[in-house]
This record gives structure tokens, C-alpha cells and sequence, in this order.
């Protein structure tokens, strides 16, 4: 079994999972039921609706009978979701051996590449979203109007959580990758252990 994680790497995959369970998800919700809290209402209802600029060829009754609009910010809760119990699995020991509840898997190790994967992935998009919020900030308050779906002060309160997001989840994945890589000297042995292998019969050495 692995080392636990340090602390830092602890403190850095609870930022990452309640970032987006109690901070992400939360403001997101009023917006799903047509509620616009700190949105401008007339375009924001144009948006929810499916009317709205943004909303490319989304059809104005939406999507498995809900509006556009709550279509898409429910997937968003949904992955942000997800995204909360990736980052508690890299600082918890069901994310290194798979619990009992899992069908099949149960008592087996969690392959390296499973929970690193996403965590790579959505560090990298993050990073690479929050890199361009500067300027998209700067441009919303020089150029705020009523005609906005959402105000700044939503654009406030969300941006620190997705900054702390951004942060916090590649801290943990480190973390976790590092914990979990073979040991140097094991992957020697191995190594070791192939090259001594008895040659075949022909001379040349023997495969698998």
C-alpha cells in the first residue's frame, strides 16, 4: 500500500473536491430552475430559454424536456460532480484499491492510469480557461451593460472558486502520481529479472 498523502496534498484534494461540490455546484443551481441570481434577468431568460446568444443550434425546447439553458448548466453540475469525487479519490484509500460497493473490482488496485487520466485532463483545461479570465474580466467591467446574461458579481464570487480549483486539483494528482510509481529499485528487479531469463533453445532470448 501506498504512502498517505502529505499534508499539503491532503489540504490541496479537499480544495479540489469542495470547490466544485459547495461552491461550483450550489451557485449553479438557482440558475438550472430559471432563478437569475446575479444575471440580468430579461437575457437571462432569452438564454435559459435556448434564444440567447451563446447558445449555438440548441433547439428552443431543449433537451430531454428541460430548457436549454438547464440542460447545459446540469451537465456542468453533473462533471463538477464527478470532478469532486476524483479529487477525494486521489487523497483516499478507495482511490488506491477499489471499495467493497464496486461489483467485480472489489480489493483489486486501482490502475495508475485511471484516476490520472481525468485529473490531467481537467487540470489542463482548467489552467488553460483560467489563463484567459484576466482579459475576459477586464473586458466584462469595461464594457458592462443590461444587455449581459450575467452580471460581475456572479463572475466574483465564481472566480476564486475556479481559481482555487485550477490550483488544488493538479497538487493532488501530483501528490497521488508520485505515491503510486513503481519504486525505482522494484522496476530494476524487474528489469533484472527479464534479462536473466533463460535463452530458448535457438540462442535467441526467450519473449514473455
Amino acid at each position: 500500500m501506498p504512502a498517505p498523502p502529505p499534508s499539503w496534498a491532503r489540504r490541496a484534494g479537499h480544495v479540489a473536491w469542495i470547490a466544485p461540490v459547495l461552491g461550483f455546484i450550489p451557485l449553479h443551481v438557482p440558475w438550472i430552475l430559471g432563478i437569475p441570481l446575479f444575471a440580468n434577468p430579461d437575457p437571462f431568460r432569452e438564454w435559459y430559454h435556448g434564444r440567447g446568444p451563446g447558445v449555438g443550434d440548441h433547439p428552443v425546447d431543449g433537451f430531454l424536456g428541460l430548457p436549454a439553458g438547464a440542460f447545459y448548466l446540469g451537465l456542468l453540475c453533473v462533471l463538477a460532480g464527478l470532478g469532486g469525487v476524483l479529487a477525494l479519490g486521489l487523497i483516499k484509500d478507495w482511490g488506491l484499491v477499489f471499495p467493497r460497493w464496486v461489483p467485480w473490482l472489489r480489493g483489486r488496485r486501482v490502475p495508475q492510469w485511471l484516476p490520472l487520466t481525468p485529473t490531467v485532463l481537467g487540470s489542463a483545461l482548467m489552467i488553460g480557461y483560467s489563463a484567459t479570465l484576466p482579459w475576459q474580466f477586464a473586458a466584462d467591467l469595461g464594457e458592462s451593460s443590461a444587455d449581459d446574461i450575467f452580471t460581475p458579481t456572479g463572475v466574483l464570487i465564481g472566480l476564486p472558486l475556479l481559481l482555487a480549483w485550477a490550483v488544488a486539483l493538479p497538487l493532488a494528482g501530483w501528490s497521488y502520481f508520485r505515491r503510486t510509481r513503481r519504486p525505482r529499485r522494484d522496476r530494476r528487479r524487474r528489469s533484472a529479472a527479464v534479462d536473466d531469463r533463460p535463452a530458448s533453445p535457438s540462442g535467441w532470448p526467450r519473449i514473455g
